[in-house]
């Protein structure tokens, strides 16, 4: 086997060598957005180059039409390593999350991989897992799966995902649920009849201001976020609006919180629909969890990005920094050891889920954050692959840290 620097050196090469195609891939899939579950030509896009590559591919995966499990097995039996790869879009905004850049990086890392695993002992998967962002049948895929066994055999789940401000590879994500909330009322004229009418809409809106009253008394050392629409609300305003419907989301750094805002929610929705003389139906999404980090592999992600010339911002202001979003892959975490860093591609001052930030990944500073995550995922999964204590670091601390 060659020594470490030289193995280095060599998986650096490979990425060098692939990159015009990963940009090319990168900016097609930028330029068509898809829709989660809806994914067709980007997985398409992704699975065809994998198979260039050699890869075994299973598509569909999984029962979900856009999902795909790409495996390339070397010649000695070793440690599994699962790079996850996103593809889908964000409606109104594109790639405004830069699942683009993910996706390519994903396959990217993999392909460097597989031209080691003739020296080096294990087999990598690189995991298509589309609807990060909850849209179709397939929205979270990622549970599906973690739940349903796919990740019992992987060693370390790992991908990257795009950022604003510096890289960072201590990542908090917000545990999550979603709750649809339907009111049913009676039409009748708004000037004429209103005394014979059911007011779906005054429902919706009373159920709206009570959970807005409610967000003084949340816990503020749980990190509590509560956000939510109204989707339906009456046809004209000469008419009682018989139907009216909100979507509310609930977040929280602690999971055991969740029911809690949850309830309050809930109790909202009736009283509101008490007041008004309407029916309510309520239904509550299964949700994401808070996700586990993960201390080894930090410490490797973070001297590789170093390694590669990147800024990486200091662990203790992303300890202090409260978490923002929630993702699916939260979930794999808490049944594999993994690392979801952040890469940057753009300043502070464009936003995440923006067409700015859609407009950032098809940049130059996209491009270098596509190079940056397909060498970091490689460089990493080969530390892992040919050092058997960093495993077993890896492994025990998510032992000893899992809840």
């Amino acid at each position: 086997m060659k020594n470490l620097a030289a193995i280095r050196q060599q998986v650096k090469e490979e990425i060098d060598t692939i990159f015009p195609q990963l940009k090319e891939l990168k900016d097609q899939i930028g330029n068509n957005p898809e829709l989660g579950s809806e994914e067709y030509e980007s997985s398409r896009l992704l699975i065809e180059t994998l198979r260039e590559h050699g890869f075994q591919v299973e598509f569909p995966f999984h029962n979900m039409e856009t999902a795909f499990k790409a495996v390339y097995k070397g010649q000695n039996k070793g440690p599994t390593i699962a790079i996850l790869s996103e593809y889908d879009a964000l409606p109104g905004v594109g790639h405004g999350c830069g699942h683009n850049i993910i996706g390519t990086a994903a396959i990217g890392a993999g392909i460097a991989l597989s031209r080691l695993l003739k020296d080096i002992p294990g087999e990598v998967w690189v995991i298509g897992t589309p609807a990060e962002e909850g849209h179709g049948p397939s929205a979270g895929s990622k549970v599906r799966m973690a739940d349903n066994g796919v990740f019992n055999d992987v060693d370390v789940a790992m991908m990257i995902h795009p950022h604003t401000g510096p890289s960072e590879v201590l990542v908090k994500f917000l545990a999550t649920k979603s709750i649809t909330m339907k009111f049913t009322g009676k039409t009748s004229h708004a000037a004429n009849d209103p005394h014979e009418g059911v007011n779906a809409l005054n429902a919706a809106v009373l159920t709206y201001m009570a959970i807005h009253a409610n967000r003084q008394q949340l816990r503020r050392d749980r990190n509590a976020v509560i956000h939510g629409i109204i989707t339906e609300g009456g046809l004209a305003s000469n008419i009682i609006p018989d139907k009216a419907t909100l979507r509310f989301g609930v977040r929280s750094s602690d999971d055991t919180y969740l029911p809690e805002l949850v309830e309050m929610v809930l109790n909202s929705a009736k009283g509101a629909a008490i007041a008004t003389g309407c029916t309510v139906e309520t239904s509550i999404s299964k949700g994401l969890k808070s996700n586990i980090r993960n201390k080894p592999l930090e410490d490797l992600y973070e001297k590789i990005l170093t390694d590669l010339g990147d800024d990486v911002k200091n662990r203790t202001e992303c300890l202090v920094k409260p978490p923002g979003g929630s993702t699916d892959y939260a979930d794999v975490s808490h049944v594999v050891p993994g690392i979801h860093p952040m890469i940057s591609i753009t300043d502070l001052s464009v936003a995440m889920h923006s067409k700015e930030m859609a407009q950032a990944t098809m940049t130059q500073a996209g491009n270098r954050g596509l190079e940056l995550g397909a060498k970091s995922l490689a460089l990493a999964a080969t530390e892992i692959l040919i050092d058997p204590e960093l495993l077993n670091n890896i492994k025990e601390y998510f032992k000893n840290n899992r809840l």
